[in-house]
């Protein structure tokens, strides 16, 4: 499109549109009209008239747009982008374009109207930005399992704000990906520059936390006439250190040994920080034969005296945690054996 402007008078202002479509040029005389939108004349403000396309735009700050404004019959038209900047064609029109190279105005309403403002029609449009920045607080070195934390997302400069969402998202370490929290649009915000703003979660890890990752997102919700799929800016990914105590994995159970046998006992257990073991003995009979360490206890040449509850308690700086054998101790087959004899020896001396 060719622009020359000839300015023709004080208040008044004249120029030439030339638009040049498949060799056609068509030139059309504007005359400058200022459109009093607090008038109290009355106009057509629907599509009986005057029809605009595409009716909705959705540009992203900086970005070029344009529509079209076409009328159900020739006639002088014009377009109001500022107010006092409306002008007029000098000849009957179908249709008149509009474009801006770099569209900056946040709150920009252009109008488009015919002689005598008998009609106009407003162009529709949602100027939007992405968030400069998007990032998270909240992270401690250190986090205990069943306790509260509060994290923070904090979404630099977009706009417009009613339509942001915010989402928390969680990934196991397994990358199963989990929406966590989410914060709908401030939908009474009509505000159009573009703002900053924080958003919360209230967060309780597990102990299937630990090792996960954390993050934020946000994007526009801009409807179909936005960009598809809508772009989203996520913050960096934490990792969670969850401390939690220990918890047996080694399942609770008798165990049945002859005396003389050696005994050997491992428990195991799960826990941030790793635990350390303790064991709790019968205390009945020798224990120079008894050696525990670490998460292992054994016993040499059990004795019966030696039979009984066999504990062991894994602890960290959590809790703790226990885990009971109940260990039997049978005779041997020598003690069988003598047994034996003695009552066979009892009978014969009682026979005599």
């Amino acid at each position: 499109m060719d622009k020359d402007r000839d300015n023709t008078g004080e208040g008044e202002v004249s120029a030439q549109w030339k638009l040049k479509s498949s060799g056609i040029v068509l030139i059309c005389n504007t005359t400058r009209k200022t459109l009093d939108r607090d008038s109290n004349e009355s106009f057509k403000t629907d599509a009986e008239c005057l029809e605009i396309r595409p009716a909705r735009l959705v540009v992203k700050h900086g970005d070029p747009a344009s529509a079209i404004c076409t009328s159900e019959r020739p006639q002088r038209m014009g377009w109001e982008v500022t107010e006092g900047g409306g002008s007029l064609s000098g000849t009957e029109l179908g249709f008149l374009p509009w474009a801006e190279n770099s569209l900056t105005d946040w709150s920009i309403k252009p109008v488009c109207f015919t002689d005598g403002v008998e009609c106009l029609k407003t162009l529709d449009i949602t100027v939007y930005k992405l968030p400069t920045k998007v990032s998270m607080s909240g992270l401690p070195g250190q986090m205990v399992e069943g306790r509260q934390y509060e994290f923070k997302c904090h979404v630099q400069e977009v706009a417009p704000v009613n339509s942001l969402y915010v989402s928390f998202y969680k990934a196991s370490t397994y990358l199963i990906k989990t929406e966590i929290g989410s914060h709908p649009p401030q939908i009474m915000n009509t505000t159009k520059e573009p703002t900053s703003g924080e958003y919360t979660l209230q967060f309780t890890p597990s102990r299937d936390n630990h090792g996960a990752q954390l993050w934020c997102s946000a994007w526009l919700e801009l409807g179909e006439d936005g960009p598809q799929p809508s772009p989203k800016k996520e913050s960096e990914h934490l990792t969670l250190n969850v401390l939690y105590m220990p918890i047996s994995v080694t399942p609770e159970r008798s165990l049945e040994i002859k005396e003389g046998d050696n005994l050997s006992l491992r428990c195991q257990a799960e826990g941030n920080p790793t635990p350390s073991y303790q064991w709790l003995v019968p205390q009945a009979g020798p224990t120079s034969n008894t050696r525990a360490e670490g998460s292992v206890v054994n016993v040499t040449h059990i004795a019966r005296s030696q039979a009984g509850n066999y504990t062991c308690i894994a602890t960290n700086e959590v809790g703790n945690s226990t885990w009971t054998v109940d260990v039997k101790v049978t005779a041997s087959c020598q003690a069988t054996r003598s047994i034996m004899v003695a009552v066979l020896l009892l009978q014969l001396i009682h026979w005599l």
